[in-house]
């Protein structure tokens, strides 16, 4: 089993504040706190990613700044490799820990190049100065991000896929056994997105990194992560609401229905067979479809999109069937109650036609 590089005790998250004395005249300052997510025992190890999911305003920004030392925690204590964080000055913190942000960074004119060597700040002194081994270390991050073939261009000319491969580069050239990224798939493209969890995968699985990134992808982080820390608002009082936090393997949270219930609202629901939330549309009516396949399951799709209720029943008056092969699909359509029989060969036509019936 190993041990956490990184890891929570007891550890209480949240917001500090502070107004004045209720009486009026009164110069001294009244201070609080306001609890955002108490009693934290988390780890990560190196060589896993985690992903941190939850809703908007659960905690799940005020966690990262918490983990990386950003924030100040209310109470309890966070470890980075066996040393309270609080006791690290900011130097031992960035040899062993790096932070991604999803804030745009203000880069000036500054190269691809330059931006990734400044990972080497925590080694290179006042006066910035690369050693070969530096270099070396710069030319590593560029090659394992695939940033090479723009790595002369400046970084305001790049796009946002390119800039937060950069940015990775950047945090992979700090050379920490800790990655942690607030988002770093938002406002990315779909081919953007999944190449940046690929990565961040590869980086725990081939370099034994420690990562752990915040992000809304779910069904991303479903399939890449090794583990999920999952905040979700307590219900027990809606109007001081309180976020905890349950950890596990993605799989263990699906089956358990505690992924489920973090993301529950009505209007849709969540599909353990797919690991996918799906659009609810109550049904109005009934139609049997029969067939199988890839052609089956959209088909399926289609008519629940249709306001049907899809089932594999002969006694339902209307139906769909699929016959052929793959490269010469039928969509047999019948209705039992006037005894009307349709063929067409493909899915279009056949929605558009039960659309055409719905509306009458």
């Amino acid at each position: 089993m190993n041990s956490a590089i990184l890891q929570t005790k007891d550890l209480a998250i949240g917001y500090r504040m502070r107004h004045r004395g209720p009486r009026k005249g009164k110069k001294g300052l009244r201070h609080f706190s306001r609890v955002v997510a108490g009693n934290l025992s988390l780890g990560l190890n190196e060589g896993e990613l985690v992903c941190l999911l939850g809703p908007n305003g659960s905690g799940k920004s005020t966690l990262m700044r918490t983990l990386a030392g950003v924030q100040k925690p209310i109470d309890g204590e966070v470890m980075l490799n066996g040393a309270r964080l609080e006791r690290m000055s900011p130097k031992e913190v960035a040899k062993k820990m790096s932070l991604v942000l999803t804030d745009r960074v203000v880069t000036g004119n500054l190269s691809v190049y330059a931006l990734v060597a400044l990972g080497r700040y925590p080694y290179t002194g006042w006066t910035g100065t690369l050693s070969r081994d530096d270099e070396e270390i710069v030319r590593q991050a560029i090659e394992t991000t695939g940033i090479r073939r723009f790595v002369a261009r400046h970084i305001s000319d790049l796009s946002d896929g390119e800039r937060q491969k950069v940015m990775i580069a950047r945090a992979l050239a700090q050379d920490t056994p800790v990655i942690m990224l607030d988002e770093p798939t938002a406002h990315l493209d779909l081919p953007n997105r999944i190449e940046v969890m690929q990565l961040l995968k590869r980086l725990a699985r081939e370099q034994r990194k420690a990562v752990v990134m915040s992000t809304h992808e779910l069904d991303l982080a479903l399939q890449a992560a090794d583990g999920i820390w999952l905040m979700n608002f307590s219900t027990s009082e809606a109007s001081n609401a309180s976020a905890d936090i349950v950890t596990g393997m993605p799989e263990a949270l699906v089956l358990d229905g505690r992924l489920e219930k973090a993301f529950h609202r009505n209007g849709f629901e969540f599909d353990r067979h797919s690991g996918s939330f799906r659009i609810h549309h109550e049904p109005t009516a009934t139609i049997s479809l029969f067939g199988d396949g890839t052609e089956a399951y959209w088909t399926k799709r289609a008519l629940e999109r249709l306001g049907y209720r899809v089932v594999s029943d002969g006694t339902v008056p209307r139906r769909v069937e699929l016959s052929g092969t793959n490269g010469s699909k039928c969509w047999k359509y019948s209705d039992g109650e006037t005894s009307e029989t349709e063929e067409y060969t493909d899915i279009c036509a056949v929605v558009e036609r039960l659309r055409r019936w719905r509306s009458k």
